[in-house]
């Protein structure tokens, strides 16, 4: 059961962590285009609310946040970012 767990909670957060580069990027292009701040307020509150999307998802909300299928999906969607910043642009 914890091998589903931990490959369902990789592959969860692979594919949020690629959604929320997209929302930043196209909420930074508009930003560039329209020279308009508030969209980097936009980013701040959907970062947010994307945040507690995360926390929650159904399956692995049952876990303690220092358990491994929970640290598992963490180290991944933060890997996707790292990767996104500083190796290769994903979008």
């Amino acid at each position: 059961m914890i091998k589903k767990d931990l490959a369902l909670s990789i592959v969860l957060h692979l594919f949020l962590a690629y959604l929320w580069i997209l929302f930043v990027s196209h909420n930074i292009g508009l930003q560039n285009e329209t020279g308009n701040m508030m969209y980097i307020a936009i980013v701040v509150v959907g970062t947010l609310l994307f945040g507690e999307l995360v926390q929650r998802l159904k399956p692995l909300s049952e876990y303690k946040f220092t358990h491994p299928v929970r640290l598992a999906g963490l180290a991944t969607f933060v890997s996707v970012v790292v990767v996104d910043l500083f190796l290769i642009s994903l979008v």
